[in-house]
């Protein structure tokens, strides 16, 4: 008993006895135990660090709900600016899909085949004419002709 409860080593058999009889006598022995002392003063200086730092937290409070609404307000202010950037990205796609080289290219192609027909149509007025033509006609056939026939050539592809 002694090397397991060194506390009561010094204790006679009536001291023992009345330890266990009254219960106040017995307490106040345990409080007086070093070890019992150390672990209550730690346990109140962990109780005033506690405290002390729910203060800190506690009046942090305030200024951190105001950070936290500032961070809503800039997110949302963020997604409406992603929001129009996507728009404006958008835009600029359909503003730049008429100058895409395969618009221009169609456009280029159904432009030749346009002056090819135009061209066609009139070699096929002129030789449907019954009878002469004449000098100026033919002189304005030529030209028209020729303009029609140089407009293809210059947009050919």
């Amino acid at each position: 008993l002694k090397e397991q409860f060194p506390t009561f080593a010094n204790k006679s058999a009536d001291d023992l006895e009345d330890l266990l009889r009254f219960e106040d006598l017995f307490q106040a022995h345990i409080d007086g135990l070093e070890q019992v002392q150390l672990m209550r003063t730690l346990e109140y200086e962990l109780r005033e660090e506690n405290e002390r730092l729910a203060e800190v937290n506690l009046s942090a409070e305030e200024e951190l709900r105001k950070m936290r609404d500032n961070v809503a307000e800039l997110q949302m202010f963020a997604s409406s600016l992603t929001s129009r950037f996507y728009e404006l990205v958008q835009e600029h796609l359909d503003l730049q899909k008429p100058y895409s080289p395969t618009v221009l290219l169609a456009k280029l192609r159904e432009e030749c085949a346009e002056l090819d027909t135009q061209s066609e149509d009139l070699a096929t007025a002129l030789m449907s004419k019954d009878g002469t033509i004449e000098a100026a006609e033919c002189e304005d056939f030529v030209r028209q002709y020729k303009d029609l026939r140089a407009k293809y050539h210059s947009s050919d592809m």
